[in-house]
């Protein structure tokens, strides 16, 4: 599983999760600087941002944001769309997620 880490400083790396396998809290804590919010993007990818970003004042994050005026227009979607992503993020295709879940869904049998 690989995401997508993209900074305020308008860097974009790919990132692995350390057991190359799927993330941890503590590891998606660590690329947001905080307490993780989840959400999600019409096409099913994942974005985790800083739950508490807007309130501490955390820097634009200029690449999120536009990704996320381009998956929600304010035209469409007018509603609690402040249209501004701020802090790293990191994203998660939908090929991504639905590995880590059927990871998950796979766990062993317990009588087995």
């Amino acid at each position: 599983m690989q995401g997508l880490l993209i900074t305020t400083d308008v860097k974009v790396k790919i990132v692995e999760p350390k057991d190359g396998k799927r993330f941890t809290l503590e590891e998606l804590q660590g690329f947001v600087g905080g307490r993780v919010d989840i959400q999600t993007l019409p096409d099913f990818s994942v974005i985790y941002v800083n739950d508490d970003g807007k309130n501490i004042g955390l820097p634009k994050n200029a690449i999120a944001t536009e990704i996320w005026k381009a998956a929600y227009p304010i035209e469409k979607y007018p509603h609690n769309n402040d249209q501004l992503i701020v802090g790293d993020v990191l994203i998660l295709s939908e090929e991504a997620e639905a590995e880590e879940n059927r990871e998950e869904d796979m766990g062993p049998c317990e009588g087995h």
